[in-house]
């Protein structure tokens, strides 16, 4: 019996192109992981004057990938659980993505007052259910610089790929002619979006900074993809994909002893198979 997502969420999930899962992450591992955010950005939540010290661009990107904080997260049964409801398989393996620290928009630093373009991460041909995800660290409303979708060019995307579109189009679809959604949620809730879900996040209108981790599992795969993925997480190396960003103050590879994992982390890494 399903723990987290109900057949009416995956239909959502499905036709709508994403889902908002309340309660999965609890406050402890949350607030562990805003500590290591505000460490190393060395900011005050509480403190205005200090958020705007780096420019982190429109996600608001915070280069960790490898501090415990995270892997408590990312090993965390709850969330494991529900992206096993998601695939329908208990063999996963998990992401080693980021976080983000994004301020009030505010005129004075331009790259907080832009809202980055809807984009794919992927192909948008590919049709095979595949799924990304964050968690909200803090209690994030509409107006807070949440994930924003386009689920109505999700569900005519089969149509939309079989017109002629620049290379820049794949990559980001003019997206001036449908509505925006923007999702909103409470402190511990997990999104997830199907990976032809256009997306971005959008600008902070509120008073206070925007949390989240990126989390996201996909089946897991072959030997040699195994012990690359052993290799990060021994290593504490940034994934290939973050080090070709180069985004400023990335650490490569980050400081300290690689993450304690538990049992189900070993496997979620690759460290044993399933």
């Amino acid at each position: 019996m399903s723990k987290w997502i109900t057949p009416e969420d995956r239909q959502h999930l499905l036709e709508e192109g994403w889902l908002a899962v309340a309660d999965v992450v609890p406050r402890e591992v949350r607030e562990s992981v805003i500590s290591s955010i505000c460490e190393f950005l060395k900011v005050d939540p509480n403190d205005t004057a200090s958020w705007y010290q780096h420019t982190l661009g429109g996600h608001g990107i915070v280069p960790l990938h490898h501090h415990q904080a995270l892997w408590d997260v990312r090993q965390l049964p709850s969330v494991y659980e529900l992206f096993t409801e998601v695939y329908e398989t208990p063999e996963l393996w998990v992401t080693m993505d980021r976080v983000s620290f994004k301020a009030p928009a505010d005129e004075r630093w331009l790259d907080s007052s832009r809202m980055s373009p809807f984009h794919w991460d992927g192909d948008p041909r590919q049709k095979q259910l595949m799924v990304q995800g964050l968690v909200f660290l803090t209690d994030t409303d509409p107006h807070q610089g949440g994930v924003a979708f386009l689920p109505d060019l999700y569900k005519q995307l089969d149509a939309w790929t079989e017109e002629p579109h620049s290379e820049e189009e794949w990559r980001r679809p003019d997206c001036s002619r449908f509505p925006i959604t923007r999702v909103p949620g409470k402190a511990g809730t997990v999104v997830v979006w199907h990976r032809r879900m256009p997306h971005t996040s959008a600008l902070n209108r509120g008073t206070k900074p925007r949390f989240v981790q990126y989390v996201t599992m996909s089946p897991a795969g072959n030997d040699e993809e195994r012990e690359e993925r052993v290799q990060l997480w021994r290593k504490k190396i940034p994934p290939p994909w973050a080090v070709r960003q180069n985004v400023p103050m990335q650490q490569n590879p980050e400081p300290g002893d690689s993450p304690t994992l538990t049992a189900l982390g070993r496997k979620l890494v690759g460290v044993e198979p399933w």
